[in-house]
Parts: structure tokens; C-alpha cells; sequence
């Protein structure tokens, strides 16, 4: 078609001519025209650069007719092509203005510099043969080794990049030496735990992770059978428990007991008369007396209904702005809530940290002040974690970074606390700044720092370099592997997944091995996300990115959808996904008026694994005039959501709290007395039925619910919790 319609402007111009030159008459006409035909082509020179062997690299010529007569091209060709081609047919006739285009194609079959000359001849009447080079320089394929030998790693020519598939079958060695037979698992190498048993019950049987060495610890409570009136020691044989003299005074653990004294190795003690007062050192009860010999009484849980309030226990009253921050709150397997509440010191003197616990309802365990890095100057990128471990121990972390023209000077803190909030060991890590940490139950830890490359206040010719480092320590603090990539002054360490580690850095979404440090893989993302819920039993990630829920393979880093699939500001995720024990993924979104962008509705979405909505149920809320006053006084965090085994998910926004069940009907709604009171801290499930919110960001208040609990099955909610922080197995 495109020749025709040149053939006929050709005819158009043909006739013009003759027309004109029968009106002179073969004599001197000043009128008369004469048309000439031009060429120009663009580019004069292709260069197609560096092009590994094998793949195939493409570029393109303009040709352009620039005269007043058609171009007609005789010939399009290449002089000593070698590797190179033409791949497309090309116009011979094109009428003034047109133009065309000429694609050349290589795929080099040999190292070094290889040049062919592209010939264009025309009618032109200037330039009517055109030599062009074409030029390319053949190169090695670049190194495709990740440095995981549980992937194969090959240069793809046909995609221009390195492929890396599992090698699934192959033998490895973890850097946990306590992991023996390994061999690779999708991309991870996974072996059985190595036991150490010496036969004794009174020694603590170890394997050591960095070495792989059994060690033997003397256990002096193995033998404890927690009977006053016994002593017990280990031998030889065993434990041995011999009984103590009678009458030796002991404590029976009764209250309503007195006069307590070994006979024939048990403790026994007179008991009181019944309706004795006494206290069962239970804040959970009231009205306690002796029954049959046992303190007890009346529960104050067990008269409240499922949604209704139980007790309320302050936080220290401060003049102004204290809070609770929206993640920084811990629960033991026990049931005592750990909190780490932000004290504004006045004159601008900086802040405090108090760390504080309780248990039942509103016992105080104690309290842990201390000033955090960030206290003394102005600071960027804040990281604070709180975890509990083996005996209530808590691990508390700030890491910060100064501002730029401090020159992101970086300082981490670290603080191990007994469970009497007594400080185990303190330290100051000036070389990086924390962004995140996982508590294992094996006691060993993984974290992620920002880590300087240079210490200079940086500018737009020499900015700031630093790079993401991951390690993993054993529980002796050993370092078992370190990761180390570029990154920017910004990265994320995104928790534990089964064998898998995930990370956010430099504009790329990935996954560490487990047990080697070694990439699994690295996806590139236009997204930037601070948390990913994951679920290991599903295979999947899903993290909140600018407007939408990005849901991502863990095993391979593939995305499975976007929700919503158009990224708008009228329709917006509210608070971080959480996925429940059987596959829901559960966020809350918020509409906005298209006109305003002011709130108008809230809904809790279920989607399934795919990211399809199964259901959306509309929130009975009013939004106040100025809706930031909804939001947490702290950078205007959103809140978080919790759900139980059950299904039943427990969310609060402004002065409202709802529990939804799985079918989407909302359970109970709980209304504080306190203008926009809820804040973002993650709603906490205690055993005893009991789920712990924040009140105004002063007060934790415990309401009644079904009973359900955490479950280990997915990402309940965004909590730091016994042997499971930021880990999902």
C-alpha cells in the first residue's frame, strides 16, 4: 500500500512537469520549475556498542526524501555484512517529506570489533550513494554467578540476562555447622539438625552453630522438682532428691495455709477457715477468700461480655507529647505486655524511653528508663524494635542516622534486659544503622544495617555511598554469614519466611538463604515498602507500596498481583496486610471523594492468595472535619490489624474498634469515651481471653474476646512476640 501511494505521488509529479514544460513551448520560460530529488539519513554513524556473544542487538536508520521530487532508491544493502542483517524491507519510492526506516540486526559470533557499511544509492542529486558504518564491539557474556551453589547460573543470550535456576539435589554446606547432610531446596540449603546427647539429665546438651561442636553445660536447676521440703542434687546415677528433716519450716504455696512445715519430704500447713480474706495476688480477681483451703477469686474477665471493657491500666502522665509508638509493643508467651513509650523532655532537651511492663490486669512488673541516640541530636531513618526471648528477656534496638550535614553519621543501641528489667548488657554500634531484626527460635538472630561507605556530609557531585548488610549470629553473638549490597541511604530488612530472608534495597525486592547468606533471588521493583506480611505455607509476600498491596512468590520472587490493580488516591490501603491462618489476605481500605480526596468510607477487604476480593464489608464510621486527627501523632502512622487462629480480625481507626469474623459480619464494636482515642499500636491476644489496645496513646485498655490466638500460620499481625519477630516458619 505504501508503494502504491508512492507510485501515484511519483505519477502526480510526472504530470506536473510535463504540464509546465508544454505551456513554454521549448522556449525560455522564467516560470518554469525545475524539481530535484534529496536524501538525508539519520544516524551517519550506528555504533551498537558492547554486545555479549550471542545475543542479538538491533538499530535504526532514517531515511528521509528532502527535495521537491520523489526519492527513488535503487539500492539498500550491506558491504561485507559479517554477523550483521538487514531485517526489513524498506520504500524505494518516497515522495518529498516521507520518510522510511532501515533496522539493522548482529548477533556476534566472535570477540572484538567487527564493522560493516551500510549502502543506500537514489536518484538524489546530491549524495546519490550513501556509505554508513556499522559498528559493534563483541564481548564476553557478563558472569552470572550469585555465588548460591544451589542455583545454576546461566547467561540467557535470547533475553540478554542472567538466568538463575534451583539446583535442587546438590549437596551444600550451611554456615548453622550444627545443619549436617544439607543439600539444595529451591534454592536453599537444607539439612537435619546434628544431636548432642551425652545421657545426662544434668547437663544442658548444645550444638554449637559456629563450629558444630556438642557442648556439655552443667544444669544445676536439672534436677529442681520444686518441692521445699526436698534436696536435690545431681550424681552419677542421676538426680537425687533427698527429703528434708521434719518440721524444717517451708512454704507450701497456699495462702490459706499457715504453719507450714516439712513432714515426710511434702510441705503441709494448717488450713484457714473458709471465707478468710486473703489475696491471690491476681489483679484478674476480686473479692479473694479462702475455699476449701485454696485462695481464689471472683474473675473479672469472666463477667464481661465479648467486646466489653476490663481494665484500663495508664501509662505515665507526661505534660506533652508522649506516645506509644505503633509497633514498638511486645507480649511474652506468659501474657505480660511490654511496651516502649516516647517521653518529649522539655526545653528541648530531647526524649526519654521508658520501658515498661505489666501483667493480669495491670500488675506492674517494672520499669526501664534510658536516653536513646536520638535524644541528643537531629536524626533521620529511625529503627527501634523490642523483642522477647528465652526467660523474658528483652532485646531492644534504636538504630538512627544522623541528618545530612552531619554526614548520616549512624549509631544502633542495644539493650538485653532480665525479666526484672534489670540491663544484662548495653552497647553502642556506631558502624551501622538498624533496620530491622528477626529473633529465631533457635535463639540466633538476623538483622539488617545501613552501612557507611564514607563519612563525608554529602552533595549532589559526591553523595552519601553505604550499603544493606545482612548477618546472621548465632545466640553467642558468633556471626555465622554477612550479605553484604548496594544500597541507598534507605533499605529494609523484611523478616524470615520459612528458609528464606527478605529484603528491600536499592530498588529491588529479594531473598536471602537462610542458612547461607547466599542470594535466592532479586527482583527489580518500582516499589518501596517498609513491612511484608508473609506467609511461607502459601508461598507468599504481600507488602503495602504507595497505593496498592503488592503480593510477591517468596520462593521465587514473581509478583502474583497488585490490588488495587490501579494504583488511584480514591481508593487506598489504610493500614498494612495481615494474612490469616487459612490464606485470607486482610487489610483495611479507605475511599476517598474523587473531587476532594477528603475520607468518606472505611471497609475491611478479605482477598484470596491471588489477590481477588471474596468480600468487603463497610465500616460504620463517621470521618471528623479534619480527619488527621484520626491518625497516630507520630508522622501520622496508620494502625494495625491483628487476627486470630479463629479468623476473627481486630482493628481500630479514630474512636472506633471492630472485630470482624471470617464471613465479614462484625462481631462487636467498642467506642471510646475518648475523641479520635485509637492509635496504631498492634491490637495483642493473651491466652486468658484478653486483647490489649492502645488508648490515646496514654492507656492500654484490655477488652473481652472469644478467646482466639495468635497463630504461627501466616503473618497474624505486626508484632514482636516470644522466639517469632519479623519470622514466620
Amino acid at each position: 500500500m505504501e508503494l502504491e501511494r508512492s507510485r501515484a505521488t511519483v505519477r502526480r509529479f510526472a504530470t506536473a512537469a510535463l504540464l509546465v514544460t508544454a505551456s513554454c513551448g521549448g522556449c525560455e520560460d522564467p516560470g518554469f520549475v525545475s524539481l530535484t530529488p534529496g536524501v538525508d539519513v539519520n544516524p551517519l554513524v550506528l555504533d551498537l556498542g558492547e554486545v555479549p556473544l550471542g545475543v542479538r542487538a538491533q538499530g535504526v536508520f532514517t531515511v528521509r526524501s528532502r527535495g521537491d521530487a520523489p526519492l527513488m532508491i535503487s539500492r539498500v544493502d550491506l558491504e561485507d555484512p559479517g554477523d550483521f542483517e538487514i531485517i526489513n524491507e524498506t520504500g524505494r519510492v518516497l515522495a518529498p517529506a516521507q520518510s522510511d526506516v532501515v533496522q539493522v540486526a548482529a548477533r556476534p559470533s566472535e570477540l572484538g570489533a567487527q564493522e560493516a557499511t551500510l549502502v543506500i544509492e537514489s536518484n538524489a542529486t546530491e549524495n546519490p550513494r550513501i556509505e554508513i558504518p556499522v559498528r559493534l564491539i563483541g564481548v564476553e557474556p557478563p558472569p552470572c554467578d550469585d555465588l548460591n551453589v544451589c542455583t545454576t547460573d546461566v547467561f540467557d543470550t535470547e533475553l540478554a540476562a542472567c538466568t538463575h535456576e534451583f539446583a535442587d539435589g546438590t549437596p551444600c554446606q550451611a554456615a548453622d555447622r550444627c545443619i549436617i547432610d544439607a543439600v539444595c531446596s529451591r534454592g536453599v540449603c537444607l539439612g537435619a539438625t546434628k544431636t548432642c546427647n551425652d545421657n545426662s539429665v544434668c547437663t544442658r546438651d548444645l550444638c554449637r552453630q559456629i563450629d558444630g561442636e556438642c557442648v556439655f553445660l552443667d544444669n544445676e536447676i536439672a534436677c529442681e522438682d520444686d518441692n521445699p521440703c526436698t534436696a536435690d542434687f545431681c550424681s552419677p546415677e542421676g538426680c537425687e532428691h533427698v527429703p528434708l528433716s521434719n518440721g524444717t519450716a517451708c512454704d507450701d504455696g497456699d495462702l490459706c495455709t499457715q504453719g507450714d512445715a516439712c513432714f515426710a519430704g511434702a510441705c503441709v500447713g494448717t488450713g484457714m477457715p473458709d471465707g478468710t480474706a486473703c489475696d491471690d495476688n491476681d489483679t484478674c480477681t476480686v473479692e479473694d477468700t479462702c475455699r476449701a483451703g485454696v485462695c481464689s477469686g471472683t474473675s473479672i474477665i469472666a463477667s464481661k461480655a465479648e467486646g466489653e471493657h476490663v481494665f484500663t491500666y495508664d501509662l505515665t502522665d507526661w505534660p506533652e507529647r508522649a506516645f506509644l509508638h505503633r509497633r514498638e509493643v511486645s507480649m511474652s508467651d506468659d501474657g505480660i505486655f511490654y511496651g516502649l513509650d516516647h517521653l518529649n523532655l522539655p526545653n528541648d532537651q530531647g526524649l526519654t524511653h521508658v520501658v515498661f511492663a505489666f501483667s493480669q490486669c495491670g500488675t506492674p512488673v517494672y520499669e526501664f528508663a534510658y536516653r536513646p541516640p536520638d535524644a541528643h541530636v537531629r536524626v533521620s531513618y529511625v529503627r527501634r524494635a523490642m523483642q522477647i526471648g528465652m526467660n523474658n528477656q528483652v532485646r531492644m534496638v534504636v538504630g538512627v542516622r544522623q541528618q545530612p550535614m552531619n554526614g548520616y553519621e549512624p549509631q544502633t543501641t542495644t539493650y538485653l534486659l532480665n525479666d526484672a528489667g534489670q540491663v544484662l548488657l548495653s552497647g553502642v554500634q556506631t558502624l551501622g544503622g538498624e533496620t530491622g531484626r528477626s529473633l529465631l527460635p533457635d535463639g540466633s538472630h538476623i538483622f539488617g544495617v545501613v552501612w557507611p561507605l564514607s563519612s563525608h556530609t554529602p552533595t549532589p557531585e559526591n553523595p552519601a555511598r553505604q550499603n544493606l548488610v545482612v548477618v546472621r549470629e548465632d545466640v553467642s553473638g558468633n556471626v555465622l554469614w554477612r550479605h553484604e549490597r548496594e544500597s541507598s541511604d534507605w533499605a529494609e530488612f523484611l523478616g524470615v519466611a520459612g528458609p528464606r530472608v527478605l529484603f528491600w534495597a536499592q530498588g529491588r525486592f529479594g531473598a536471602l538463604d537462610f542458612n547461607t547468606g547466599a542470594t535466592v533471588w532479586s527482583q527489580e521493583t518500582p516499589f518501596i515498602t517498609k513491612e511484608m506480611a508473609l506467609a511461607t505455607n502459601l508461598d507468599l509476600g504481600v507488602a503495602r507500596a504507595s497505593n496498592q498491596l503488592i503480593g510477591v512468590e517468596i520462593l521465587n520472587g514473581t509478583q502474583v498481583f497488585r490490588f488495587p490493580e490501579t494504583s488511584t488516591f480514591e481508593y487506598i490501603p489504610r493500614t498494612d496486610p495481615v494474612i490469616s491462618a487459612d490464606g485470607r489476605v486482610l487489610v483495611m481500605m479507605e475511599r476517598r471523594n474523587p473531587d476532594t480526596f477528603q475520607p468518606e468510607t472505611l471497609s475491611w477487604v478479605v482477598l484470596d492468595a491471588q489477590g481477588q476480593v471474596v468480600r468487603e464489608t463497610i465500616l460504620p464510621y463517621t470521618f471528623p472535619l479534619d480527619f488527621l486527627e484520626t491518625r497516630h501523632e507520630d508522622f501520622n502512622d496508620d494502625p494495625y490489624p491483628t487476627v486470630a487462629d479463629d479468623g476473627v480480625a481486630y482493628i481500630g481507626y479514630g474512636d472506633t474498634f471492630w472485630a470482624i469474623d471470617p464471613s465479614g459480619n462484625i462481631r462487636w464494636t467498642y467506642t471510646s469515651t475518648i475523641e479520635n482515642a485509637f492509635t496504631g499500636t498492634v491490637p495483642l491476644l493473651r491466652d486468658d481471653g484478653i486483647m490489649l489496645i492502645n488508648e490515646t496513646g496514654r492507656r492500654i485498655v484490655g477488652i473481652r474476646t472469644n478467646g482466639g490466638q495468635m497463630s504461627d500460620d501466616g503473618w497474624a499481625s505486626f508484632r514482636h512476640d516470644n522466639e517469632r519477630t519479623n519470622f514466620t516458619p
